[in-house]
């Protein structure tokens, strides 16, 4: 019996706490060709997004995934960063050790544009867990390139939900929102776990403890990370828990059945400066498929058993 193929797949990536949970269980997927992870500013400035990338794949033995160094700026606005959250580090600080090594010279476009022209026209899935600048100049700059992306799957929005940055807008959105606008207007097939479905899955202590109990490597990150995510500025989360978001992209991808998807006609707001980055319902926008509903245990247990069952590290 032939083998299932993989899925091969670019993180585009600003890491952060819960993109780092989303890049453990990438790794960790046989069902994946984790192709590289290119990097954004976003949660953090670029230099530190790019070094959280190294930092995660020598954690995880990936000397096989490249790192590529993305956009260090919105296209057109000023950097939105939210290291409050995120620890001094963009990871807790000082759960991982620094990187030894470096990301690939070249920048993320150019090499994004090459991966997509040496295989077949969409045969590459991107998981977005950032603002969308890196997507939105290959788009610009490379676009013949571009259109052979088979699914953009974006963490990213707020369809009809309140934002999290402001009461309209969620942060990977607003962080960026004209490169939102491009991509979500291109054309090319996406798919959006907005706030209205990443806010259900969220993280109690017994699934860090879970994480935990297993004394192995990769559970153990896993739940340090989280265990700084709990501890954030302004976290209620012994409350109300803690929401995954970046990690639903992999999950979505991993076990379509555990998510409910709409299609809709979207557009994000670049003009009116009290909304900006909102995502609207809108008959002229873009048609993408929108999460807007979770079997949130599923999800759970999923993301529980990849990174329990994570092979160990060869360090």
């Amino acid at each position: 019996m032939n083998p299932t193929p993989r899925i091969p797949v670019v993180i585009d990536t600003d890491p952060g706490l819960d993109d780092a949970i989303a890049i453990l269980i990438a790794l960790a997927a046989p069902e994946f060709d984790v192709l590289g992870l290119t990097t954004v500013a976003g949660n953090l400035p670029l230099a530190v997004t790019t070094a959280n990338a190294l930092r995660l794949v020598e954690a995880c033995g990936r000397g096989d995934v490249p790192v590529i160094e993305g956009c260090d700026r919105p296209l057109l606005r000023s950097p939105l960063h939210c290291g409050d959250i995120h620890g001094p580090d963009g990871l807790g600080d000082g759960i991982l050790p620094p990187p030894a090594g470096a990301p690939l010279p070249g920048g993320a476009v150019d090499w994004l544009a090459d991966r997509l022209r040496e295989r077949p026209a969409g045969a590459v899935t991107i998981c977005a867990l950032g603002p969308l600048t890196n997507l939105a100049m290959l788009l610009d700059r490379a676009p013949d390139a571009a259109s052979r992306i088979g699914r953009i799957v974006a963490m990213g929005g707020a369809v009809r939900a309140p934002g999290n940055v402001t009461p309209h807008a969620e942060f990977n959105f607003l962080a960026d929102p004209e490169a939102a606008d491009v991509v979500i207007g291109s054309g090319i097939p996406v798919t959006v776990a907005p706030l209205d479905v990443t806010r259900q899955v969220r993280t109690w202590r017994p699934f860090i403890d879970a994480l935990r109990k297993t004394g192995t490597r990769i559970p153990g990150i896993a739940a340090d990370l989280l265990d700084a995510y709990y501890g954030s500025k302004g976290s209620s989360a012994e409350q109300t828990g803690r929401p995954l978001h970046d990690p639903c992209v992999i999950a979505r991808l991993l076990a379509p059945r555990l998510f409910e998807s709409r299609k809709i006609r979207l557009r994000i707001e670049i003009r009116n400066p009290e909304k900006l980055g909102q995502s609207v319902e809108d008959e002229a926008g873009t048609p993408v498929d929108a999460l807007l509903d979770v079997d949130r245990e599923g999800v759970l247990d999923l993301l529980l058993k990849r990174l329990t069952e994570a092979p160990a590290p060869a360090l």
